[in-house]
């Protein structure tokens, strides 16, 4: 059977059978309906075996018996999943239960992310997807982020990542001569966050740099001149001019700070951007994972772009 996680980088498998629980053995060999009320966490299990049964169910060979498996971690209560979650387990079984959890479930993410056993491919998933308070434990981990600069990153691609947690993972990196190809400009971003001595304080670049993320989101609409499209008629209301690039403090921001924002940014953050004439900015936009066929045409056209940008 394969794995249920593969994609995430670590390859699952079922655990040796002789390494099951005696009473997760009897289960393993029993009928789809037995199983079925084992992967509903309904079978009088200790916490810990319901969750050995759980995974070896996410391969067993019945489609109904598999599905239930993957649909157990997101439906057991913390009460059940996060105590045995903190104990040494087989690392699959941690990276299933992972990448099976929905994001706000806290609890027991934090416990996977506290457990020495967790393997750094869970991490890596993990830091993809979680929001800004577990990204903080994942971005204080420095043993596993020198370990598998891979996390580092991901961290950098995820917008709810805070500025000065992924300037210091960046800085931690770079100061143990770990050079990290995935990050745009990574050299002169390292350099510039070395050398800025407000770059990994929190109270400095995070609130500045979530405003201009959250004034952009603002500015999605095209901004709108007086007159434009005609007068308002009497009684006629004006139409609401939606916040424009010029109310997004842009250049306020670092040369670190504007190479991620055109990173993670949205559509309006790129089109201011993509005209910074810092190339490395600009490069930065047109390599984002988020920018879209159309903003590429319009880039193509425009007489406002550098020529390493078309």
């Amino acid at each position: 059977m394969p794995s249920p996680a593969g994609p995430d980088g670590l390859q699952l498998h079922p655990l040796a059978a002789d390494s099951l629980p005696p009473s997760v053995a009897r289960l393993m060999g029993g009928p789809v309906p037995a199983k079925l009320m084992v992967a509903k966490g309904m079978a009088p299990l200790r916490p810990a075996d319901l969750m050995v049964a759980i995974y070896q169910l996410a391969f067993d060979a019945d489609a109904g018996v598999r599905a239930a498996a993957e649909a157990a971690p997101a439906a057991l209560p913390d009460s059940i999943l996060a105590p045995p979650l903190a104990e040494a387990w087989p690392a699959q079984v941690l990276h299933f239960f992972a990448t099976h959890l929905p994001d706000q479930r806290a609890l027991p993410i934090e416990k996977i992310l506290y457990n020495a056993a967790t393997a750094d491919e869970t991490f890596v998933s993990l830091a993809g997807r979680l929001d800004e308070s577990l990204l903080e434990i994942v971005a204080q981990n420095e043993v596993r982020l020198l370990r598998c600069p891979r996390i580092v990153e991901v961290l950098f691609f995820n917008q709810r990542a805070r500025m000065s947690s992924v300037n210091r993972a960046v800085e931690l990196c770079a100061r143990n001569g770990i050079r990290l190809e995935g990050i745009p400009a990574f050299d002169e971003i390292a350099k510039a966050i070395s050398q800025d001595p407000e770059a990994t304080d929190g109270q400095a670049v995070d609130g500045r740099f979530q405003a201009v993320l959250a004034a952009a989101e603002g500015a999605a609409g095209p901004e709108r001149t007086p007159g434009e499209g005609g007068a308002a008629g009497a009684g006629e209301q004006a139409p609401k001019r939606p916040l424009g690039l010029s109310f997004i403090k842009i250049d306020q921001l670092k040369i670190f700070e504007k190479i991620r924002l055109a990173t993670v940014g949205n559509a309006t953050c790129r089109k201011a951007l993509v005209r910074d004439s810092n190339r490395l900015v600009a490069m930065a936009v047109i390599r984002s994972p988020q920018i879209t066929d159309m903003e590429i045409q319009q880039y193509a056209a425009s007489t406002n772009v550098c020529d390493d940008v078309i």
